[in-house]
């Protein structure tokens, strides 16, 4: 009995608890996607010069426009993570952001006049693809 008390011991015993570590930040959280912010939605509007991502929100419109805003700067700096939204317009157009009502929009412009249509094609196929909580393609 003795023995059966000191297996008890032994096994309900202070063990130390499991190591606990912190979770990385998420590698699909794309700074330049207005997407990931809860209750926002796509639209795409052709330009004269172009074409305009429209990302409004039900959510957190001040989150829409920081990332609005990175989107166009990294799209016309092209420089980022390559799976990053702000990477995956060609090169063909820069890209500047403005507040709307309820989000931002972010207006790409072709920078020469024969590309217009081509931004146009591209901003409607890829916005075709993206789902509300992702820019993943």
């Amino acid at each position: 009995m003795r023995s059966l008390l000191v297996l008890a011991l032994i096994a309900c015993g202070s063990k130390a608890p499991p190591a606990q570590t912190k979770s990385a930040p998420a590698s699909a959280d794309d700074p330049s996607c207005p997407l990931v912010v809860p209750g926002t939605s796509l639209s795409v509007e052709d330009t004269a010069n172009g074409a305009a991502l429209v990302f409004v929100t039900t959510g957190d419109a001040a989150a829409v426009r920081t990332r609005a805003s990175e989107l166009a700067a990294m799209h016309t700096r092209h420089e980022g993570p390559a799976s990053a939204l702000g990477m995956m317009f060609s090169a063909s157009s820069t890209a500047k952001s403005s507040d709307i009502d309820r989000g931002a929009r972010v207006e790409f412009t072709a920078k020469k006049p024969d590309d217009v249509a081509a931004v146009q094609s591209e901003l409607h196929m890829h916005a075709g693809h993206l789902t509300g909580g992702s820019c993943a393609m």
